[in-house]
């Protein structure tokens, strides 16, 4: 399994602050979700068609690869299926340029949004799916909002027929929200699994706090071997969601804790 971090962890450093410390530190994958005030990926500076070219010599130069792009992308909203079409199709040409094989969707606006047409979203999967197609790009569902139950997820990935379809586990939601264990969530999802979001969190009363890994209570140990006993061998990336939370722990101090933390953990699976 390989180690990533997202930009929204460090969204307010300049691009090439992000990469070289991602580098520094050991991480070979960066995820796109956020550089400063920007969250539309094809609009940022690095991959605009000025600088495009010079952002991807530089990056296969140091050996950091951007294994996903995360778009805000939303199903099961029947007055925005042409928005979300649109901002899909731009992100999958962006990530056929950068050899980028996954493009991040969600069900909801926000974790807690469970307003989701499911007909509507299942036919939306469909049309993006087949954008992607042309692209050699799969489209990944995050397993948050109403896809927080899982059983949902694979039941709605099912009905659609994709075979460039599958799933972004974010291990927090579907633990936090729906009480459900890792080896769970792996049992029901398999190998629709192709990207995960790691963290540590903390139940806090009827809702839970964002931790340092090892600090919080979600069963790390038990999501790698869960993972490993599947033959994962895709990105573990870090998800600080400082961007919309000011308050968490400056990044530069996470995203080290986080691959100290995780290669010994992915050692003593050995």
């Amino acid at each position: 399994m390989k180690l990533g971090i997202s930009s929204s962890c460090c969204f307010d450093w300049s691009f090439e602050d992000i990469y070289t410390t991602a580098k520094d530190l050991g991480y070979t994958g960066l995820e796109i979700r956020r550089l400063g005030d920007s969250v539309y990926a094809p609009r940022m500076k690095p991959f605009l068609d000025t600088a495009i070219d010079s952002t991807i010599t530089r990056l296969k130069q140091i050996g950091i690869e951007i294994p996903i792009l995360s778009s805000s992308a939303v199903l099961g909203k029947p007055d925005r299926i042409e928005e979300a079409l649109a901002e899909v199709k731009d992100y999958c040409q962006l990530a056929e340029r950068l050899n980028t094989p996954y493009v991040r969707v969600l069900a909801g606006s926000s974790p807690d949004d469970y307003d989701c047409d499911m007909e509507s979203a299942i036919d939306t999967l469909i049309y993006m799916c087949g954008i992607a197609a042309v692209h050699g790009v799969s489209v990944l569902v995050e397993t948050n909002s109403i896809f927080s139950d899982v059983t949902i997820l694979k039941q709605t990935l099912e009905l659609t027929g994709c075979s460039n379809l599958g799933v972004v586990w974010d291990i927090n939601y579907p633990y936090r929200y729906f009480d459900e264990s890792p080896s769970k969530t792996v049992g029901i999802l398999g190998e629709y699994i192709k990207y995960v979001h790691t963290k540590d969190s903390l139940a806090s009363g009827d809702s839970f706090e964002y931790r340092l890994m090892g600090h919080g209570d979600l069963p790390i140990d038990e999501v790698l071997r869960s993972l490993k006993n599947i033959g994962y061998t895709g990105y573990l990336t870090f998800e600080w969601v400082r961007s919309w939370n000011h308050e968490l722990v400056e990044p530069g101090i996470v995203i080290a804790q986080y691959i100290s933390y995780m290669l010994r953990a992915l050692k003593n699976l050995q």
